[in-house]
């Protein structure tokens, strides 16, 4: 996603809705990004639609999968499966955090996404047999009226009463959902990650000092969902590049995945060379068995002489760094 775009959803995030404009009579609509209050009005909802579906007499999520081991259908086997792919899917993320050889982060990847893969194919194979349940109409339910909640007119009043939505015939309803996720897909978490790395976020962000008040100019329990989760990333990163001593790879300065990558393969090659400093190994390369040349660039080791001293830098500024220093440190 380019900048203008990413600009765009950062000053939705900062209003706390995004505008659109319908095809429909409806006009511009307002699509509110939801707080923790509403998020609390919406348990309430879930566990009332839930309780409606038990009464009329639905088969909650356990008593489908309880059938489904007594015909055989399922089995205990089948679900040890599922937890061993998801302890190995957890392995191989922690394995991928102290690794620092590019050759190994490449095969724990590879591993990942195929453990990931059987993992999704087989949780899926299990909702697909259990079908129909309590859970699964309270959260449609639940749905249409996040919905109903979330779509609002230019002037702040709902677009719809509960009983006007209940009423939409399915064309029209079709119509709000398609305009609704055609919106709300754009705030998915990497776009969020992208942001905090931009300069337009960070040039502000510094000068907040880590003050979520001072940044939204509201109370923490009144952000939106967006905005808790845009300046967690926020803090992510500045912390991550106040404790990196090496500029990030530019072949990576965009990727934040890559970014978080590169910085726990740096920090475990750091940690791998005090050890053997500790055990009176010499020279910097020494001790990382298997490390090619583009490693050692990588991780800023081909030379020594280049890796920045964050201590001596903070002299040289008066003994502190900012926000700004930082950025122009790692060349971003």
């Amino acid at each position: 996603m380019d900048e203008v775009s990413l600009k765009v959803i950062f000053s939705e995030i900062l209003r706390g809705y995004t505008l659109v404009t319908s095809h429909d009579s409806y006009g511009k609509i307002k699509i509110k990004h939801f707080t923790n209050f509403d998020s609390a009005e919406l348990d309430i909802k879930n566990h009332y639609f839930l309780q409606k579906a038990k009464e009329q007499g639905l088969p909650t999520r356990e008593d489908k999968v309880q059938y489904l081991l007594n015909e055989n259908i399922w089995n205990d086997e089948k679900n040890k499966e599922i937890l061993t792919l998801k302890s190995t899917v957890a392995g191989l993320r922690n394995s991928k955090s102290k690794v620092f050889l590019k050759a190994h982060i490449d095969q724990i990847n590879s591993q990942l996404e195929e453990a990931q893969l059987k993992l999704s194919q087989k949780e899926l194979e299990k909702e697909d047999l259990i079908g129909f349940c309590a859970e699964s109409y309270a959260s449609r339910r639940i749905n249409e009226h996040y919905m109903q909640k979330a779509l609002i007119k230019a002037n702040d009043t709902p677009l719809f009463d509960e009983e006007e939505f209940e009423e939409l015939d399915e064309s029209k309803m079709m119509e709000l959902i398609s305009i609704y996720n055609k919106n709300i897909k754009k705030f998915e978490s990497t776009n969020l990650k992208k942001i905090s790395l931009a300069g337009f976020f960070t040039n502000i962000f510094y000068l907040c000092e880590n003050n979520a008040h001072t940044f939204f100019g509201k109370s923490l329990v009144n952000l939106t969902f967006y905005q808790i989760e845009l300046f967690g990333y926020g803090r992510y990163f500045k912390s991550m590049l106040e404790s990196s001593d090496n500029k990030i790879p530019e072949d990576i300065k965009e990727d934040p995945e890559k970014i978080i990558e590169w910085f726990d393969s740096s920090k475990s090659a750091k940690e791998v060379l005090e050890k053997g400093k500790n055990a009176g190994q010499e020279g910097s390369a020494s001790t990382l068995v298997g490390a090619t040349k583009e490693d050692l660039k990588r991780l800023g080791l081909d030379n020594p002489g280049e890796t920045m001293s964050l201590a001596k830098k903070a002299a040289e500024k008066g003994g502190k760094l900012n926000m700004e220093d930082m950025m122009k440190l790692h060349g971003m």
